[in-house]
């Protein structure tokens, strides 16, 4: 199958998903048994003898999130991995302290990846804040980067 054509039924298939995600429905990438790649709003049946992979998209559109006392959070991105404990305890401290943040997994997203790949980070997690970023994390090293720089 030509490249464009798998690009349009890529896009097709996003574009049905985000309206199905609207709903409360996911995505998913399912390989046939012969081994072609489709995306569809509905797993398939358990005996198709197809294999499917849910895909986390995440959107968001709206007011600005706010803290409890109306002040604008800081919005943080993490670029993580699900079997990365630093990452887990990264998020959990965020979640604790009330920060608001994006998460992009390495092990589903290309554009993560290549992220990762263009700030020359060699592990997870990656926490990226206005035009600053660390590599790793601890409490003290994350509040300074939240920190007004120079």
């Amino acid at each position: 199958m030509h490249s464009w054509l798998i690009l349009i039924y890529l896009v097709l298939a996003l574009s049905a998903g985000v309206s199905s995600a609207l709903a409360g429905s996911g995505i998913y990438k399912v390989v046939g048994p012969d081994g072609r790649i489709s995306f569809t709003d509905k797993p398939p049946d358990a005996a198709s003898g197809q294999k499917a992979e849910a895909l986390k998209i995440t959107t968001w559109s709206g007011a600005p999130a706010t803290g409890n006392n109306g002040e604008s959070v800081k919005r943080v991105t993490l670029i993580s991995a699900q079997w990365c404990g630093q990452c887990t305890k990264a998020k959990a401290y965020m979640k604790s302290k009330g920060i608001v943040f994006d998460e992009w997994d390495i092990d589903v997203s290309d554009f993560a990846r290549g992220k990762m790949k263009a700030l020359k980070a060699k592990g997870v997690p990656v926490i990226l804040y206005q035009s600053r970023h660390m590599v790793g994390f601890s409490p003290e090293s994350f509040e300074k980067l939240l920190k007004p720089g120079p």
